[in-house]
């Protein structure tokens, strides 16, 4: 039965994801990623309660909001002042409402709330400053595939879905059918090493064949196989080991075979950014 939640999940999101992100222009890419960014956070504030926090979640989910909106007009070799603005103020107004609070406990309530903001609305904004880059693929920053043309940006966007995905799916069905070694039962208990090789497996295949459609050299398509591999993995761990934390298997029931929409997305958290600055070191020059 969760498998079958599973493949149904993806028949529906996989083609409405495609489309966002080859829309052109990216915006309706960015008002997905805010959503789902929103959505997200919220989901992780109403975790952190059963700890006990009492996070500002309104002034969270305002900070998040606003990394993904200044996101779109961010560009990706220069320094923005309204990152540093956003968790400042966040930090000092969530402070000074935790002043007036009756039982204060600020090093749990203001945590919770910055680290909330951040966890989701700082990670997954780098998706969105991706997306919204130009200047990549050739002098227009667009890539022949098939007789069409698209923004370079919107693939290596999509890249990092897809290896996103290949790796989740990759370690849940060799884990599920193959997997014997559990590798991290205190934070993980179905997380075994043989779902683990699938997971990295799954990452560099699908690398290679996405950076061969799209003429990527292959030591770069390759470099982002094995980053993503391994940062897939870690940030489906280190999600896990906030749900530990708390007491919880899931932070939410929105996607069936999934959980909550945050526990669709913990890896993306981590393969988003790790997609961004390899862009932004290594890709600037690059002529698709």
């Amino acid at each position: 039965m969760e498998v079958l939640k599973r493949v149904l999940s993806a028949v529906v999101m996989i083609p409405i994801s495609v489309l966002l992100i080859f829309w052109p222009g990216g915006l309706p890419f960015a008002i997905a990623i805010g959503i789902i960014a929103i959505w997200c956070a919220h989901e992780f504030y109403t975790g952190v309660r059963k700890l006990g926090a009492n996070p500002v979640e309104l002034l969270g989910l305002l900070a998040v909001a606003m990394f993904v909106v200044s996101a779109r007009n961010y560009e990706i070799k220069t320094i923005s002042a309204i990152f540093p603005a956003v968790l400042t103020l966040l930090f000092i107004i969530s402070f000074c409402v935790e002043l007036v609070r009756k039982n204060r406990a600020p090093l749990v309530n203001v945590g919770a709330t910055v680290f909330g903001s951040i966890y989701v609305g700082w990670l997954i904004m780098h998706l969105v400053v991706l997306r919204s880059t130009h200047g990549l693929g050739d002098v227009h920053g667009k890539i022949i595939v098939g007789g069409y043309s698209n923004d370079a940006t919107a693939w290596l966007v999509m890249m990092a879905f897809i290896c996103t995905w290949a790796s989740d799916t990759g370690a849940f069905f060799i884990g599920k059918f193959f997997g014997k070694k559990k590798i991290a039962p205190n934070l993980s208990p179905n997380k075994t090493l043989e779902g683990c090789i699938g997971g990295f497996a799954g990452a560099i295949i699908s690398a290679l064949i996405v950076g061969y459609i799209i003429r990527l050299p292959l030591h770069h398509a390759l470099a982002l196989g094995v980053l993503m591999g391994v940062l897939c993995q870690l940030g489906d761990l280190s999600e896990s080991a906030i749900k530990r934390e708390i007491g919880i298997k899931d932070f939410g029931k929105a996607l069936p075979g999934h959980g909550g929409v945050l526990d669709r997305m913990d890896s993306m958290l981590f393969t988003g950014p790790a997609m961004y600055y390899y862009v932004a070191l290594f890709l600037m020059n690059w002529k698709g």
